[in-house]
């Protein structure tokens, strides 16, 4: 039966009901943010025999939502079968830590960026394709165009370039005021490209004639991640100094902040065009409701600090990297476990007894 066919004391009973199976420990109804497990978690393997599990920096989504790569300071990207867990193949190639890391929209390669100021390009079979000329310094942030005939790369300088992956030539690239760019993103229509870094500050250029049409003064410390909502119309953006802000790709001015957290926002993504995800090093993953401006949800589990995240809005899957070593993954979509969380808040008793 469709929750908005069922009567209000039928929806309040339907939806606490679904949220005891979500919950883990956590108080009575309308006082907690429910909290769900992860359906799987992907413990790494040392890269070496004796050493340590690799701390995680970057997970990436294939664009048939099938394939995990992982990455971070071992060196190696690892290809994972989601729907098992098994570990499919390893890349070796980079000398130092990898950064981030980009499927591209077609399906046919992934992109890694290392401390070892290279970009290379990987086959689905782990075949080294090639590597992209690249800076003299760290490269920390990828993002592909929506139809993967643009590959941007940025990290410890002011550029960023933009690549052709098919010919691995730079095409173009682009000046920030910042010396160090930490996040880059590209909205889902190809319209936007967004970067910011150390200042504080979040650029924001228009692909179709690279003419800069915004320049946020964003956050008081480091920008570590942005993301573009589906619909493009949003940008969100979170680092050091704990905020949560919102901006209209349209005007350019703030649509709305979200309340502040206790740990640093390392990692954003969105899952649908109201609802956002934050990874921070507190260990947390927090879904927010953009309507209502709330916390609907919490995915627990790591222990470390969360420092990749990504989402496949097809199959509803959501993918975790962290620094305790794992890469955990949630089905969100299997029983309508953000539609349950959304409807909870909803009708959730607020501080005075009103409904939301």
């Amino acid at each position: 039966m469709l929750i908005s066919k069922l009567k209000p004391f039928a929806v309040a009973v339907f939806v606490t009901s679904s949220l005891a199976l979500l919950a883990q420990g956590s108080a009575s109804f309308g006082q907690s943010i429910p909290e769900l497990a992860a359906d799987r978690v992907i413990a790494l393997p040392p890269s070496d025999p004796g050493g340590a599990p690799p701390v995680l920096t970057a997970v990436a989504l294939s664009a048939d939502g099938k394939t995990l790569a992982t990455g971070g300071d071992d060196h190696v990207v690892r290809l994972w079968d989601i729907a098992t867990g098994a570990l499919v193949r390893e890349m070796r190639g980079h000398t130092d830590w990898v950064r981030d890391l980009a499927f591209d929209p077609i399906g046919e390669s992934l992109a890694s960026a290392s401390d070892d100021r290279l970009v290379k390009l990987w086959s689905m079979k782990g075949e080294a394709l090639r590597t992209l000329p690249g800076p003299e310094h760290p490269i920390f942030s990828l993002a592909y165009t929506p139809d993967g005939s643009t590959l941007a790369a940025a990290g410890y300088e002011a550029r960023i370039r933009l690549y052709d992956p098919r010919t691995g030539n730079v095409t173009r690239e682009l000046n920030t005021d910042d010396a160090e760019v930490r996040a880059l993103s590209i909205s889902p229509n190809g319209q936007y490209l967004a970067a910011a870094g150390r200042n504080g500050h979040i650029r924001v250029w228009k692909l179709s004639d690279f003419k800069q049409v915004h320049d946020l003064v964003a956050h008081k410390q480091r920008v570590r991640a942005l993301a573009f909502s589906p619909n493009s119309n949003l940008l969100a953006s979170g680092g050091d100094d704990r905020k949560l802000r919102i901006w209209d790709m349209t005007t350019g001015s703030e649509a709305l902040s979200l309340p502040s957290r206790s740990g640093k926002i390392q990692a954003l993504v969105f899952c649908g065009d109201d609802t956002l995800a934050s990874g921070t090093s507190d260990n947390g993953i927090r879904l927010w409701d953009l309507a209502s401006k709330n916390e609907m949800l919490r995915l627990s589990g790591h222990t470390g600090s969360v420092s990749s995240l990504d989402y496949h809005p097809a199959s509803g899957t959501f993918v975790s990297g962290s620094f305790d070593t794992s890469a955990r993954v949630w089905k969100l979509e299997q029983e309508g476990k953000l539609k349950v969380a959304r409807q909870a808040l909803k009708i959730a008793p607020s501080a005075d007894g009103s409904r939301k």
